[in-house]
């Protein structure tokens, strides 16, 4: 039954979302990406649905797809709750309204990258581009051996990667890897030198429907890290108001991206930041980043690394290109029924007591 949420591709998963989202009378609004068309030469765009009242004092926004072929995942989760009666009547029953962000980086999501147009990394792009932007130096050191001239990597490429972690620890590769940088266009992670269309639009919507709200609560679905089928609840504000009021909607295994348990590091310039800035007039503002578990880091990385490879090159076969790009989305979407069932399971877990949460019970 679980399938029936998830589409097989990014032009399928968007007509189930709008489908489900009309049958469901909600408010639709479209943003096409001007830059190009998708894999099967459909419109790319991000999609709003909002459900329920147009004053309800209290929002829950639910993204999907700030990184590309995550979207599956996001994707399949918002037509679930598209198609959950009891969860709908209970936030109609307590004046809440629900705001369903489909495709954020619908780019991505279509071409099967987990970066934008520009190889963007959109949870690196929401920052300050009038400020010097940080430099990644243990990024520097590991570019060339993370997006090598050959692929696969022979073995001399894995003896260097590990001689770095010997010498520099396991938080340096790790901070290397996933914390972000600005000086290498066609790398891993890569921020931008300007504000993504994703990033401007995310914004424009999050100021539209923000509007006179008492209280917002806002998950972001992510795929890729932790123990395969789970979700890792993320925690990233800083302040301890709220992340008390995160452990008390969700629970004691909330994990702060500062604490050495987290399979992720503290980022800059991440999608939350558009919320904390374009609805600061909104009191109580909540995140959550939902990070469900597939394969282990290694060998997502190494997707990853292989997905970077292939698309700065030409000359690449067909053949590994394709087994490439299956590669990278199985890092992100295993194509399994017990995968997509435990994804549901505690998606809809995570929406009931966000729902609890902004209720104020």
């Amino acid at each position: 039954m679980f399938q029936a949420f998830f589409g097989g591709s990014y032009a399928e998963s968007r007509t189930r979302f709008i489908n489900t989202a009309s049958q469901r009378q909600c408010a639709l609004q479209s943003y096409v990406n001007p830059t190009g068309v998708g894999a099967d030469g459909e419109i790319l765009s991000t999609d709003a649905a909002y459900f329920g009242a147009d004053d309800a004092r209290a929002l829950l926004v639910l993204t999907s797809a700030m990184h590309g072929e995550e979207g599956y995942c996001g994707s399949g989760c918002q037509v679930a709750l598209l198609n959950d009666q009891p969860l709908l009547d209970l936030a109609e029953a307590n004046g809440i309204g629900i705001l369903l962000i489909h495709a954020v980086n619908p780019y991505g999501f279509s071409w099967g990258h987990r970066t934008n147009e520009d190889n963007v990394d959109l949870n690196r792009n929401f920052c300050d581009f009038s400020k010097p932007l940080p430099d990644n130096r243990h990024y520097r050191t590991l570019h060339p051996l993370l997006v090598p001239e050959a692929w696969p990597p022979e073995p001399a490429n894995a003896a260097a990667i590990q001689s770095f972690i010997k010498e520099e620890g396991e938080q340096a590769y790790r901070e290397g890897m996933m914390l972000g940088q600005f000086s290498h266009p066609d790398g891993l992670f890569y921020g931008g030198q300007a504000p993504a269309w994703s990033n401007t639009t995310l914004r424009d919507i999050l100021r539209h429907f923000g509007q006179n709200r008492d209280r917002m609560a806002w998950i972001d679905y992510h795929t890729g890290l932790g123990p395969y089928g789970h979700a890792e609840k993320i925690f990233v504000q800083k302040t301890a108001e709220d992340y008390r009021r995160a452990r008390a909607w969700w629970g004691s295994d909330v994990v702060s991206v500062v604490d050495s348990e987290s399979s992720t590091v503290d980022i800059g310039g991440t999608g939350m930041r558009a919320m904390l800035e374009e609805c600061r007039q909104v009191p109580e503002l909540t995140f959550l980043a939902l990070e469900f578990g597939t394969l282990p880091m290694d060998e997502v990385f190494l997707a990853l690394r292989s997905d970077r490879w292939q698309a700065g090159r030409s000359g690449v076969s067909d053949a590994q290109r394709n087994a490439i790009k299956a590669a990278h989305k199985a890092a992100f979407y295993p194509d399994n029924d017990d995968w997509r069932g435990a994804v549901i399971g505690q998606s809809r877990t995570g929406l009931l007591q966000a729902l609890y949460g902004l209720s104020g019970r």
